[in-house]
């Protein structure tokens, strides 16, 4: 069921991701603070499953309590529980279905079932197929393991969830082409340079205000502003770059309309406003290196992409695309379209939890059942193997066993069952 979540501010938030309801709780308590973190290093490692882990916690806290009540030692009661799990481990891994990356059908079917629990699960025939190919398309077929980093996922207001799409390349949303004195907006065989200093005249470093009297004093200012900025420009275009990338400057405008104004005279595409996290990527997608100094840009450090154009139409709906990039550069952009920004959050969350379903599955290449079956196989298991040891560590088996049971009782509550009911069903089943 969703949640809608209103925090300090008055923004409001609809999900049904545990971590992120937890996220926005303020929370006191060493413990629940200690539950909060579980949940988000599930989120951030799996994606999902942010809810169950907080379940089987709080579960394995009371049973831990229940042994403590017995007389059982904290260090013997730790010792039970790392023997549970080594066993329960065992079990998950005895009831796993080999899983085969070539076969996309199962991966994608696995990303739909992570999906059909979310708001945007209407979206899921959408979403999924992206998931998929966007982490194969970085990976090698032996790798064990996915850099979510080199999938970047950007939001863009306007359109539906379905109109989102993959990218093989940069997708920018609130950059803005430079549409000053006519500069261009689609470029082929582009040569991109990536500049973090300002094409602008520089200020002093203190606030101070120079009044000037006469008109020639004035003049000269502004020819050595003009002659300060076509020397840079100079340098820029002898290295033959096309597409000039600009990082935000928070010290001093980055780039004024007079330096607009000469690149659109020699046909230099201006994206501007770069924020300093997406250096590191443009960087590995484009092949280029970031440039912090005038003296420094050279033809060496240029980029290269087939294709830069502005898509789309009306400023809601305009993105600059990047395709074309070397080979070499395994990185793939995902471009999330909503109609509203609580369905387009919601949308790039569910995202991210099925990119990581997909990295878990080249992590771990076999699948389990779902719907509380693991949990319950596994209870059934260890208790079992309580049975069978001796000592403090068949109390904690046992306990351990029991608290995994809670799973599958929350699901049948929360599915208007008799919990108790399907529950010992559900027990017998796996007896």
């Amino acid at each position: 069921m969703d949640k809608m979540i209103q925090d300090q501010k008055g923004k409001v938030l609809i999900t049904n991701d545990g971590a992120t309801i937890l996220a926005k709780l303020e929370v006191i308590h060493p413990t629940a603070r200690m539950l909060v973190e579980i949940s988000k290093a599930q989120d951030i490692e799996a994606g999902d499953g942010t809810t169950s882990v907080v379940v089987i916690a709080g579960a394995l806290l009371k049973a831990c309590q229940e042994l403590l009540n017995k007389g059982i030692h904290p260090a013997a009661v730790s010792d039970g529980f790392n023997v549970a799990l080594t066993k329960a481990k065992e079990v998950i891994e005895g009831m796993g279905t080999p899983v085969d990356l070539n076969d996309r059908d199962v991966l994608i079917q696995n990303c739909v079932t992570c999906l059909s629990s979310k708001v945007v699960s209407a979206n899921s025939d959408v979403l999924a197929p992206m998931a998929v190919d966007a982490v194969m398309r970085i990976i090698e077929k032996t790798d064990t393991n996915v850099d979510l980093n080199q999938i970047k996922v950007s939001m863009k207001l306007g359109g539906t969830v379905d109109d989102s799409e993959l990218i093989d390349g940069l997708c920018f949303t609130n950059n803005k082409v430079s549409h000053f004195a006519g500069g261009p907006t689609r470029v082929e065989n582009a040569k991109i340079g990536l500049i973090q200093f300002c094409l602008s005249a520089p200020k002093t470093d203190l606030e101070n205000n120079v009044v000037v009297e006469d008109y020639t004093a004035m003049d000269r200012i502004l020819k050595e502003e003009r002659k300060y900025i076509v020397n840079i420009i100079k340098k820029i275009v002898a290295t033959g770059c096309n597409v000039l990338l600009i990082q935000k400057s928070i010290l001093r405008d980055a780039v004024n309309d007079l330096a607009l104004h000469f690149l659109a005279k020699k046909k230099i595409m201006v994206i501007k406003d770069i924020e300093r996290d997406d250096i590191d990527f443009i960087c590995k997608t484009v092949n280029a290196v970031p440039v912090p100094h005038v003296d420094q840009f050279t033809k060496d450090k240029l980029g290269e992409a087939k294709l830069v154009e502005e898509g789309g139409s009306g400023s809601a709906a305009k993105t600059i695309k990047v395709t074309g990039c070397p080979e070499q550069s395994k990185t793939v952009s995902i471009l999330v379209r909503g109609s509203n920004q609580l369905v387009l959050e919601e949308a790039e969350r569910s995202l991210h939890d099925a990119l990581c379903v997909v990295r878990a599955l080249v992590k771990k290449r076999f699948l389990v059942p779902g719907g509380a079956s693991v949990e319950m196989e596994v209870s059934q298991k260890l208790q079992a193997y309580a049975r069978e040891i001796y000592g403090n560590d068949s109390y904690c088996v046992r306990q351990f066993g029991e608290a995994l049971e809670l799973i599958p009782y929350t699901l049948a509550e929360n599915a208007g069952l008799d919990p108790i009911g399907f529950v010992t069903e559900l027990r017998n089943k796996h007896i």
